[in-house]
């Protein structure tokens, strides 16, 4: 089983964007997809229940106060998903441009992997958006994209080993998944002393040094991303940025590899 999970934020053109493009890949995948609606005011909520079925499910909070990490732990919890289930993070800003991605980065889950991130790219371009996650002297030492906004290239296009992923859009199963971080109120899954910033490289350094799984990225994805649409409109990144710099750096300081 494969379980999909989505947060959406009135992103109502996003959602009939992504529901358009996401559909066709699932042909032949046995899958759920759970979406959690924080509060829209823009008709999601209309279009969600229009489309709820068996196989999507939509959550309704009624407020946008939660972190990703928060939300995507909402999900996992409510999904009841296996250890051997499949999970795929999946952002409401995100755009299918073909129809094998999604089984290109099934391929990849041997078991010895614990999670694989896409190629992605800016919208209706070539420009790369995402291509693995590096830690590299220019940035400090602190997770930046792989060539970000540089043309994809052959390169970017092959499948390699990374320390991290972005989560925006990811694939993992439920065993990892659930074993990344247990929160002081007993939830699974991220870890929520992180806000909106740095919780997908967490779970990614979580999976690869501490559950001793591979993290992988999948270069034969054809996939667009508008990047942190949601944070455009309402940016508590940048407000939390102090805090979620200093809690990372005491968390994986000395463990994760420079990438110089």
């Amino acid at each position: 089983m494969l379980h999909i999970f989505t947060l959406t934020w009135n992103g109502l053109d996003k959602m009939k964007r992504l529901h358009e493009s996401l559909i066709p890949t699932l042909e032949g995948i046995d899958y759920i997809w759970h979406i959690k609606d924080n509060g829209s005011a823009d008709g999601s909520k209309e279009f969600l229940d229009g489309i709820k079925s068996e196989k999507i499910i939509p959550y309704y909070t009624g407020h946008n106060k939660d972190s990703f990490a928060k939300g995507m732990n909402y999900l996992y919890a409510e999904s009841k998903a296996k250890d051997s289930d499949l999970i795929l993070l999946l952002n409401n800003d995100i755009v299918f441009g073909d129809k094998e991605s999604i089984k290109e980065m099934m391929k990849l889950m041997t078991d010895d992997v614990g999670i694989v991130g896409a190629r992605l790219l800016y919208t209706d371009s070539n420009l790369l958006q995402h291509a693995g996650v590096i830690f590299s002297r220019r940035y400090n030492y602190l997770p930046y994209h792989y060539k970000h906004k540089k043309e994809s290239d052959e390169e970017t296009e092959q499948n390699r080993d990374m320390q991290a992923v972005t989560a925006a859009l990811a694939l993992t199963r439920g065993k990892e998944f659930g074993n990344i971080w247990t929160n002081k109120d007993g939830s699974r899954g991220m870890d929520e002393g992180f806000f909106w910033c740095f919780d997908d490289v967490d779970a990614c350094l979580s999976i690869k040094y501490k559950q001793n799984k591979r993290v992988v990225y999948c270069g034969k994805t054809k996939i667009y991303h508008e990047e942190s649409a949601s944070l455009k409109k309402n940016p508590v990144n940048k407000l939390m940025s102090p805090h979620n710099v200093g809690y990372f750096r005491k968390k994986w300081g000395g463990v994760y590899k420079k990438d110089d």
